[in-house]
């Protein structure tokens, strides 16, 4: 099947909305910079070089080449991760993205402490076993 990226661009392009998107001025600036964001994630980073990375970072360049790309904020490649453990994030600081059992206004140090000592009791590693996102 053929996309015609005139057409998913016009489609998409399409505002139905009258609010500004949901993390504009926390997660990216006007601009489509991405900003800092403190919390406690765990993620692991593509192989840098990588046949995924390549057909990621190719699939990026073709929607930067649509019509309305302006609109978009493009993750950098060198961004490009899976979240293994989400943590907690600044700006969510009530459930269910924040543990009920902490209190709401607790530093980002304390939930990092907190996370740990809970993840600490775990009696069975985590194994992760990465296969080909994108294969052809």
């Amino acid at each position: 099947m053929s996309v015609d990226p005139a057409k998913l661009a016009a489609h998409y392009g399409l505002s139905h909305k009258n609010t500004l998107p949901w993390h504009l001025g926390t997660r990216y600036d006007a601009a489509g910079n991405f900003l800092p964001e403190p919390g406690n994630t765990v993620v692991c980073h593509l192989v840098s070089g990588s046949a995924t990375e390549r057909a990621l970072a190719s699939a990026r360049a073709r929607y930067q080449a649509m019509p309305d790309a302006g609109k978009l904020a493009f993750t950098p490649v060198n961004s490009y991760h899976m979240t293994l453990f989400q943590g907690i994030i600044e700006g969510r600081r009530k459930l269910p993205y924040w543990p009920s059992d902490m209190a709401p206004d607790a530093p980002i140090e304390a939930m990092t402490a907190h996370y740990l000592k809970r993840l600490s009791g775990s009696q069975e590693a985590v194994r992760v076993q990465a296969g080909c996102a994108v294969c052809s």
